[in-house]
């Protein structure tokens, strides 16, 4: 198996991420991604192919012209950025329990390589979880022998294997992918890199850490850490990485939760394409002019007459439109969908009994709830490796949070996504209004709720408006 061989589960996901961080990025990475998110129109493709043969009326520039033009009326919607936002933002009002020893003080406040602690690493997984379902940690120790938690892209995980291990399935392979600066480039101010691999494995219950090329040479001596103040003699008799997901915190990928909405949003974006193409032509209909023989005609302006010769006719082909309503209500409905997906990820069911919300919890473990749970169980057991390998015992760390969402956050939060994205462009009101009585902000009907929005009088959340 060579260094650059994939998981199969990587593999097959890592389209999916590719997309869910195009969504973050937002209208510059999905329109950036052409026909892989916009396919070409059946004309622009015969448009192209004809454009090429020596008759063609249309040049091959003029007719690629055809799909940017298409593509630039394109809008994609930033729900998931948005969404995530205000799902983070819910978070970060939650106050994890931390508990520390003497010699891993520094760390609350100094957990990551770039200096930030243990609540900002906190949410960053959280922020991973809820786009890309997984979020890699690797416990390790700076040049000064001062411990950190590393932190990987679930893209820069591309391989790992688990065997049979005391009855347990333990990690015995994980590979990294890095970008390393090459050394002796050309220009100071572009830097080039090189991609190098982490491998992480067990040899004989040893862990070793090795640095190899594509081509599976090593490009440092491999490394065998041991316990803080021991030897050799006394090795780290495991791989101190964590899988942080979605689900739960074992290697396996798991679901996105923020997937359907992306899913919803580029659905929106191919039919806003025809949309606001179909309005174009709607609103730029062709002049046509008929003429028997050879006489002449002249046009004055733009608001004046034509002036024809005898026999002559004229009009204009207009585009009638009739599959506009069916667009716009296309784009309706995928707004609803990603306004539901959102309200189902931070909907954590704050009215619910306890066994109620446990059994809900069962059935949908990729909800805020869930992630916020994952989360800390992953930083608590990346803690827990540096513990150890340091010569204390795991039982002295913590690291945890149970979530105890405000019920009033919780609408606030709730509504907050769902008003993003379906007023977006001011309809349908529908869906708003179902999530409002959901929340329980109001019995009112649709009806009634409509009359006191045209007077004003909408009872939204405070900071909505």
């Amino acid at each position: 198996m060579a260094v650059t061989s994939q998981h199969e589960q990587y593999a097959a996901m890592l389209e999916e991420w590719q997309e869910m961080e195009d969504a973050l990025i937002g209208p510059r990475a999905i329109s950036g991604g052409g026909v892989t998110y916009l396919p070409k129109t059946s004309g622009m493709i015969e448009a192209e192919s004809l454009a090429a043969t020596d008759n063609s009326p249309l040049t091959p520039e003029q007719a690629k012209q055809l799909y940017l033009a298409y593509k630039r009326r394109a809008e994609y919607p930033l729900w998931v950025k948005d969404s995530l936002r205000t799902m983070v933002g819910l978070v970060s009002r939650q106050e994890p329990e931390i508990v520390l020893p003497e010699r891993m003080k520094a760390l609350e406040h100094e957990a990551t390589c770039d200096g930030f602690g243990l609540k900002q690493l906190y949410l960053r997984i959280v922020s991973d979880l809820l786009t890309k379902g997984r979020k890699p940690l690797l416990a390790e120790f700076d040049d000064n022998g001062n411990p950190y938690i590393a932190t990987y892209t679930a893209e820069t995980a591309p391989n790992w294997l688990t065997s049979n291990v005391g009855g347990r399935q333990d990690l015995t392979l994980v590979v990294f992918s890095e970008k390393r600066l090459k050394e002796g480039g050309a220009d100071e101010f572009k830097p080039e890199y090189e991609t190098v691999y982490r491998v992480l494995d067990l040899i004989d219950n040893q862990y070793r850490v090795r640095l190899l090329n594509d081509a599976g040479s090593e490009i440092e001596e491999a490394e065998y850490p041991g316990l803080v103040g021991g030897s050799q003699s006394t090795p780290l008799n495991f791989i101190p990485v964590v899988f942080a997901g979605s689900t739960d915190n074992n290697p396996d990928v798991d679901e996105i939760p923020l997937q359907t909405m992306a899913k919803a949003a580029l659905k929106y974006y191919q039919l806003s394409a025809d949309y606001h193409t179909s309005l174009h032509y709607t609103a730029h209909p062709q002049p046509w002019i008929a003429m028997n023989g050879d006489g002449d005609m002249r046009v004055t302006g733009p608001m004046a007459a034509w002036m024809l010769p005898e026999g002559g006719s004229c009009g204009y082909l207009e585009f009638q439109g009739a599959g506009i309503e069916a667009l716009r209500k296309a784009m309706q409905d995928q707004q609803n969908s990603a306004a539901e997906a959102g309200a189902k990820v931070i909907d954590i069911g704050g009215q619910e009994s306890g066994e109620a919300r446990k059994a809900r919890q069962a059935d949908q473990h990729s909800a805020l709830y869930s992630v916020c749970v994952t989360a800390a169980e992953a930083v608590e057991q990346a803690l827990k490796y540096v513990a150890y390998w340091m010569g204390i015992s795991p039982d002295e760390v913590t690291f945890k949070v149970v979530p105890k969402f405000n019920p009033d956050d919780i609408d606030y939060a709730m509504l907050q996504v769902v008003y993003n994205i379906v007023m977006a462009d001011r309809a349908p009101n529908e869906v708003l209004f179902e999530s409002m009585r959901k929340a329980g902000l109001t019995e009112m009907s649709d009806k009634e709720l409509v009359s006191l929005m045209t007077t004003g009088g909408l009872p939204l959340p405070e900071g909505v408006e």
